[in-house]
């Protein structure tokens, strides 16, 4: 679902809103994508705390090595889900200097 509506400041209508959050709760083992491509790891769960239309949060696990990282990034960081290819994709580059706002 590709992302559009809201306002110039990049806000999300609340119909779209809720529409992203419903992808996302079905989203569970989707590949995460950064916004230019890069893997970022699967989506692990979503974390629902204070709304009730779209996660919070989204828990996004990966492996380097031998290791195994959870990372928490806020709902806003979504930029689409696409379910024929069971991918998730984030607003923003995979460099570390922008995923660092993620962590």
């Amino acid at each position: 679902m590709q992302q559009g509506g809201g306002d110039e400041r990049g806000e999300r209508s609340d119909r779209t809103q809720a529409e992203l959050g419903r992808l996302l709760a079905a989203a569970e083992g989707y590949r995460v994508l950064a916004g230019d491509g890069t893997h970022l790891g699967r989506l692990d769960h979503v974390r629902y705390e204070r709304h009730t239309d779209h996660p919070d949060e989204i828990v996004v696990r990966s492996r380097r090595l031998l290791a195994r990282r959870r990372r928490v990034l806020p709902f806003s960081a979504v930029a689409e889900v696409r379910r024929r290819e069971r991918t998730v994709v984030l607003r923003g580059t995979g460099s570390p200097s922008e995923r660092s706002q993620f962590v």
